[in-house]
């Protein structure tokens, strides 16, 4: 399991490594938005800057974008915040964004403490 999934006072934070693959990235949301914390949640925050190797297509990236449709019907208050620098994953959030399935304010810093930052600021 390329991924931690860490609970915190008002989001929860996922930090991918190692090789991900796009089996793996639908567990780790599942469990998130399976979770009875989740409708709470106020950020999700995924960290990808130690991953290897990430596995993505247009349609794996597709499907993983649909299936945020549901859970932030059930929380529309969330924040979604990404730490990612890697050109791969870049263009594949681009592109999950492109598909336009979500509203929630989707945001990517380069760094981790600048994501906090963000999510601090929105916060408050």
């Amino acid at each position: 399991m390329p991924y931690k999934i860490t609970w915190e006072r008002a989001g929860v934070y996922r930090h991918y490594f190692g090789d991900v693959s796009v089996v793996e990235r639908r567990a780790s949301l599942e469990l998130i938005s399976g979770d009875r914390r989740f409708d709470d949640l106020r950020y999700a925050l995924t960290n990808y800057l130690e991953v290897q190797a990430y596995e993505s297509t247009p349609a794996s990236t597709t499907e993983i974008a649909a299936l945020h449709i549901g859970p932030l019907f059930t929380n529309p208050r969330i924040l979604i915040v990404a730490v990612a620098q890697r050109d791969d994953i870049l263009a594949a959030i681009a592109d999950f964004q492109r598909h336009g399935f979500i509203k929630a304010p989707y945001r990517v810093f380069p760094t981790l403490p600048e994501a906090r930052a963000w999510i601090d600021g929105e916060l408050r």
